[in-house]
């Protein structure tokens, strides 16, 4: 059964609710939820992403926010905390997200209209990644990239930095050393990736001005 949405017009005013496939074809605005994971390892700090499935009907295989999904009909902003349980399998609470603000985005290809208000948080958390338990069908690994080479890579400095990635095997965690690139990552019209490894670097340095 397709998922309910609460719809809004362009001023973020609720005008009503319709299921998703509706939202996403008559190109409604909606709200999302994205929380980006920061660790800190060995010394080093780094951001998260998440693989995509390569089931995904969009943009299989690439890299996306460490966790992430629509907001359900009635649900608060806050309710969304319930993908990181979803798609990671570790629970947290509010408290300790830092709440970045909402970003506001629209595009356009041959399979969906985007018009999204996303409710953007970051949580640094250091859980060893073999406790991580990823959602079958819609997460396929986690990528880790330290927050230097992420703002040397999206500032076009490089063509591609050396990260770290997680697989789940039947064993538990397959670590490889790879690199990306910046075409890896989902096509943005902003500069979204940039500004959250700036985020990150200006949370690391211990500033309490964060926002998206």
């Amino acid at each position: 059964m397709s998922e309910i949405l609460d719809i809004y017009d362009a001023k973020m005013n609720h005008i009503g609710v319709a299921n998703r496939e509706d939202v996403h074809k008559l190109g409604y605005w909606h709200q999302t939820f994205h929380c980006w994971i920061v660790r800190n390892e060995n010394g080093k700090n780094y951001v998260l992403f998440q693989i995509r499935d390569k089931e995904k009907s969009v943009a299989p295989n690439k890299l996306d926010i460490t966790a992430a999904g629509h907001l359900k009909a009635g649900e608060t902003k806050e309710d969304g905390l319930r993908e990181l349980e979803e798609e990671l399998g570790i629970r947290v609470n509010i408290e300790q997200l830092h709440y970045l603000g909402i970003r506001i985005t629209a595009s356009e290809n041959s399979k969906q209209i985007n018009k999204e208000f996303a409710q953007v948080y970051m949580l640094h958390d250091d859980t060893p990644m073999d406790r991580y338990t990823l959602q079958e069908g819609e997460v396929a690994g986690l990528v880790q990239i330290e927050v230097s080479d992420g703002l040397r890579l999206c500032a076009h400095e490089v063509d591609n930095i050396p990260c770290t990635v997680f697989r789940p095997d039947k064993n538990g965690v397959d670590v490889e050393q790879s690199t990306v690139e910046f075409g890896q990552f989902i096509s943005r019209i902003d500069s979204y990736y940039y500004k959250i490894f700036i985020m990150a670097e200006r949370y690391f340095k211990g500033s309490r001005y964060l926002s998206i």
